[in-house]
């Protein structure tokens, strides 16, 4: 187990952040997992959690610790013992805080997780059922000065002291007011003792929620083909929105009440998405008839159409899905070292069969109408699958040239058949590639490194670079990254 670092960001070299791509017959290999979907959910959790305490610890010791126990995880992951790998990655995220091992009260306290009934609940609704249950078993009796709080706001608070589990929890909402939505935070703390446990779930609250995804469903239920990112969209939303609110729960927590008003927005035939919109966005890009690619996408504050800017295309792991980059992955590191830069990053989702590598030219040939992108200054990275498809895919960009030097004309990607030509370097856990054509040296050097750091030689070289100071030069075992100028 090791830490590797790639566009000076550190990926921890472990199961995909979100999981299970086994197919539900197959968990009888684990009798105690019965919600595949809200196993998924939690080891998303429970990895951003330790990804969130792993960046903030300095202590090699602590790391080290931490990073066996995930050694352990691999082995239960690729058996389907899910509860066994979160057990496994709640005693990891343990050991970055203490050599001691936790004792029964944070046994428990680590293993019970809050289920709410609902997610996504109608603006009318006065309380949430909560259910308190274990994601994993404990040996050893469940502790008698042992209590569970949850609330939305501080002056309703709702306790419980167990005896057993599971138990349910009635929460108050608090009343929307004028809003047609609000998407709220849940808050949750385990106590015993000395032992507390922090966490937070995303509940959406929607004024006339199935009236509205109705009326939305129906508008863009009938569109014949889907011809703006607008319209792509808001079809998904509607799709996707209508399966929250019949309880289908998602890898992580989603803003449905703000993604909906977005989505009727987007019903009025303005371009909603634009450079003057700095943020983070789920969008669905056109593909041509009915077809769509979904992506996530990162905007930086203070975009110039005049002045293109580099573009970061991230491919996620098997099993994973747009919001890798943006909530795990060194806790969405990718994302930070991009808004430092004032780079966009993009995320689109992959498929699950290893074949299914995202459309990235037709993707980015959307996007730069609306995004100032430059088409000489485009990175892919990858994760595990990603790295795979970023090895073998050909290049997005090549010999790509602005149309125009109007800031208005279109800066197409053109796609190229001929694979990238690539030096390369193999290492103990995995592979870096780079591609490093003339184009692409001249670039590195005008904008960070001396000339002699674009050394051919420089991909050959160990982990961390000594001659070499751009990020994009640094491989790690489980990533792959690839520059195309």
């Amino acid at each position: 187990m090791a830490s590797r670092t790639v566009l000076g960001i550190s990926f921890l070299v472990c199961v995909p952040a979100w999981v299970c791509i086994a197919a539900p017959a197959l968990l009888a290999a684990e009798p105690a997992v019965t919600d595949l979907a809200l196993m998924r959910e939690e080891l998303g959790r429970r990895i951003k959690a330790f990804e969130a305490l792993w960046e903030k610890t300095d202590d090699a010791a602590a790391r080290k610790r931490a990073a066996a126990r995930l050694a352990e995880m691999h082995p239960q992951f690729l058996t389907l013992r899910y509860s066994e790998a979160a057990r496994t990655l709640d005693l990891a995220t343990h050991a970055l805080s203490t050599d001691e091992p936790p004792g029964l009260a944070a046994q428990w306290a680590a293993s019970l997780i809050a289920v709410p009934e609902q997610r996504v609940v109608d603006g009318g609704a006065k309380d949430l059922t909560v259910s308190i249950r274990q994601l994993y078993p404990i040996k050893g009796e469940l502790p008698k000065r042992f209590e569970v709080q949850l609330w939305f706001n501080d002056k309703q608070v709702v306790t419980v002291r167990p005896e057993k589990l599971p138990v349910e929890m009635k929460v108050p909402l608090p009343p929307l007011g004028d809003s047609l939505g609000l998407d709220r935070t849940l808050y949750c703390l385990v106590e015993s003792g000395r032992t507390q446990r922090h966490y937070t779930l995303g509940i959406s609250q929607v004024k006339d929620r199935d009236a509205r995804i109705a009326a939305l469903r129906k508008t863009t239920g009938g569109w014949t083909a889907l011809d703006t990112i607008e319209r792509a969209t808001a079809r998904d939303r509607a799709i996707l929105l209508a399966s929250l609110a019949s309880g289908t729960l998602e890898e992580t927590d989603l803003p449905a009440a703000n993604l909906l008003a977005n989505a009727e927005t987007m019903l009025d035939g303005k371009p909603f998405f634009t450079a003057a919109k700095p943020g983070e966005y789920w969008m669905s890009i056109p593909l041509g008839g009915l077809k769509t690619a979904p992506v996530r996408v990162f905007v930086p504050r203070g975009l110039d159409p005049a002045k293109p800017v580099p573009v970061v295309v991230g491919l996620h792991g098997a099993g994973g899905s747009e919001n890798l980059f943006f909530e795990s992955y060194g806790a969405g590191r990718a994302i930070a070292e991009c808004r430092k830069r004032g780079w966009l990053f993009i995320a689109p989702r992959s498929g699950l069969d290893f074949t299914g590598a995202p459309p990235v030219p037709a993707i980015l040939d959307e996007l730069v109408k609306r995004f100032p992108l430059d088409a000489k200054r485009t990175f892919l990275v990858g994760h595990s699958m990603g790295a795979g498809q970023v090895i073998t895919r050909p290049s997005p960009a090549s010999a790509a040239a602005e149309s125009s030097a109007t800031p208005s004309r279109s800066r197409r990607f053109p796609r190229s058949s001929r694979p990238a030509k690539r030096t390369s370097a193999s290492r103990s856990q995995g592979t870096f590639t780079r591609r490093s054509p003339p184009a692409a040296r001249r670039t590195l050097r005008s904008r960070s490194t001396p000339r002699s750091s674009t050394s051919s030689s420089c991909a050959k070289r160990s982990r961390t670079c000594s001659r070499c100071s751009n990020a994009w030069h640094r491989g790690n075992s489980s990533s792959a990254a690839l520059f195309v100028p």
